[in-house]
């Protein structure tokens, strides 16, 4: 997504749509108006046992839990999510998954998230697409829904749109710049 919106707004792309290659395979994100939508491919997680070491690392009860490429874990609550403070050596030291993914219903949104990659040296992603490519799949078949809602509740955070389409699903959402800098590199 940070790609896509640099793309979109300091450079003169004529594109509607522009088409990436990425470590979860093709993904294209279309702008409309202030709105980006990253399309993903459709993933489910396997469910698999809740083995001590999560949630010792997570310090948080873990309900249900799930691999993918990540490690998937479904907490109590939105305020357990948002308070989480999990131990980044721990996570990191865990046999599976790439990422751990927290998830668990939202207040005023259908799911709430937030996702850490010590692995990747990335403690926390502030928004993580790749994320909902599971989340979404599973939020949707729990609520029986194919459009969603959904909060990041990382300390930067971010809203989300989601739906399921077939195979694929389509995550919406907005962008904003932190950071600008130049690099001077020998030539």
């Amino acid at each position: 997504l940070a790609t896509a919106f640099v793309l979109f707004n300091y450079y003169s792309v004529a594109e509607e749509t522009l088409h990436f290659t990425s470590q979860s395979g093709p993904l294209a994100v279309t702008k409309k108006e202030e709105y980006y939508y990253l399309d993903f491919p459709y993933i489910l997680p396997e469910r698999i046992p809740i083995l001590p070491e999560y949630e010792v690392a997570l310090g948080a009860k873990i309900y249900e839990a799930y691999l993918g490429r990540d490690l998937f874990f479904v907490l109590k609550d939105e305020e357990t999510v948002a308070k989480i403070t999990p131990d980044f050596s721990a996570l990191k030291a865990l046999d599976l998954g790439v990422g751990v993914i927290v998830t668990a219903p939202g207040d005023s949104v259908d799911f709430v998230s937030r996702t850490f990659f010590p692995k990747l040296r990335i403690n926390e992603d502030p928004v993580c697409g790749s994320a909902h490519a599971n989340l979404i799949p599973y939020w949707g078949k729990r609520l029986n829904q194919t459009t969603l809602s959904a909060y990041q509740v990382s300390p930067r955070g971010g809203f989300l749109t989601c739906e399921v389409k077939e195979d694929r699903v389509i995550i919406g959402g907005t962008a904003k710049l932190f950071a600008k800098g130049e690099a001077y590199l020998p030539v």
